[in-house]
């Protein structure tokens, strides 16, 4: 293009100057107007030709750099896309700012590790790399195919702010040819919002090979599981765990970063009841338990005696009864242990549980014995459950609701009574806990300045 311009301007050149030399000498003086138009349109078209040269290699460099930019723009978005896969693999450090991740992760036991399918081996040194912002190649066979680092990591309300700089280098050098650098906003949602509550919380498990229960199980450390189970895989029995609100089959989450939640305090409108140690329907017609505004009766157990450190103590045929509708609530706040140690039944009229037992930080011990069949919601955080076994095993004698204890061990019970969810977060009176996250699609994408 510019090549043909130029030879335009030449011959036009050219021509002006073969016409002036045919002039005669009778035309001499328009001879010697003629001669220097013609210098000086000689010199206007080298000018527009010089012009023309230079701007189609500003045009060249131009496109150069863009097709170098978006090449460096498509780096930094694989550097997001692989750090949302590390981010999805590693759930418990989305909620955590880039600062935190590798102190997070080298506190994870070896243990925890496997129990939760982390392999540290490679996640430690790829954290540490994130957090020195270090150049990281996205083929380590070919360099010329781009780098990318994390510029940064904040979470906050449930938001990953993420940022990754991409960069294109000169061919065989370390020099940046062209930089991208991408922010974008990554939902992290908490999965305790779109799954039930575990049906069993402990900080220590000991299972039974032969332990059923329909829901799910979290720990804070990792469960000592039997070496080997009916179905051939160690661990508990997956056919004995059950398939509920979207949670896997035998799925155990091991999440030593959210304890369980500490024991309820009871309010100060409490009504004090004595130990529990025979039959009783609640509420008490005689004297006219009173509820709350809300519809729910809170009581505060005493012990039934100070050797024996009981709030609850029922053997044989004892029986709690509920006698409220499925939308009221009925609270014990426990000064002692719980021992439900005979075949009683504990409030059976509901598949949901209207009874929630709260633990205190006397309540260091619960026993589950014989046919005891219980729908309720038991939390007793610092408590020891050791001693849970069915003799006679009866399958339709469980506890339905969930239970939150310090340790569960079923390891030595012949015959485990099973533990069916029910209910949600509202029914236990518990404000939602963090599980591990859901990372969710980017839903906001911007490109910064470099």
């Amino acid at each position: 293009m510019v090549r043909s311009n130029l030879k335009v301007c030449l011959k036009y050149y050219l021509a002006i100057i073969r016409n002036t030399n045919r002039l005669d000498n009778k035309n001499c003086h328009e001879t010697g107007f003629a001669v220097p138009l013609a210098l000086g349109l000689g010199l206007v078209m080298i000018i527009v030709a010089a012009s023309i040269i230079g701007r189609s290699q500003n045009d060249r460099d131009t496109t150069s750099l863009q097709r170098e930019t978006n090449r460096a723009l498509s780096v930094s978005e694989a550097g997001v896309i692989r750090v949302q896969s590390f981010l999805d693999r590693h759930k418990m450090l989305a909620s955590k700012n880039l600062n935190q991740w590798s102190n997070t992760l080298n506190n994870l036991p070896l243990l925890q590790a496997n129990c939760r399918l982390i392999d540290l081996t490679s996640a430690r040194p790829q954290t540490g790399l994130f957090e020195d912002s270090t150049w990281i190649d996205l083929d380590n066979g070919d360099r010329n195919k781009g780098r990318y680092k994390i510029v940064d990591y904040q979470y906050q309300n449930g938001i990953g702010k993420l940022t990754v700089a991409g960069a294109i280098d000169a061919y065989n050098t370390n020099q940046n040819s062209a930089n991208s650098t991408l922010r974008v906003e990554i939902p992290i949602g908490s999965e305790s919002a779109r799954i039930s509550p575990p049906a069993v919380w402990a900080t220590t498990f000991n299972l039974s090979a032969n332990q059923k229960i329909t829901g799910q199980i979290q720990a804070v450390a990792c469960p000592q599981l039997p070496l080997a189970d009916p179905d051939g895989i160690a661990g508990v029995d997956l056919n004995n765990i059950a398939l509920i609100s979207g949670v896997p089959s035998g799925q155990i989450i091991a999440d030593p970063f959210t304890p369980l939640p500490l024991p309820k305090t009871a309010p100060n409108n409490a009504i004090l009841l004595p130990a529990i140690t025979s039959s009783i329907t609640l509420p008490r017609a005689n004297p006219g338990d009173i509820p709350d505004a809300n519809g729910e009766y809170h009581y505060l157990v005493d012990l039934d005696s100070p050797s024996s450190k009981h709030s609850i103590k029922l053997q044989d045929i004892d029986r709690i009864t509920i006698n409220v509708a499925a939308n009221q609530k009925i609270n014990l706040y426990l000064k002692g242990n719980l021992d439900f140690g005979g075949s009683q039944t504990v409030n059976v009229n509901l598949t949901r549980p209207n009874l929630r037992i709260y633990g205190s930080s006397q309540t260091v011990k619960l026993i589950v014995k014989d046919t005891a069949s219980i729908t309720a919601f038991i939390h007793a955080p610092l408590a020891d459950a050791q001693s849970i076994s069915a003799n006679p095993p009866n399958p339709n004698k469980n506890i339905t609701g969930a239970l939150w204890v310090k340790s569960w061990d079923s390891a030595t019970s012949p015959n485990d009574i099973p533990i069916i969810q029910s209910g949600d977060w509202s029914d236990f009176g518990i404000a939602k806990i963090d599980q591990p996250s859901q990372i969710s699609s980017i839903s906001y994408w911007q490109r910064v300045g470099n």
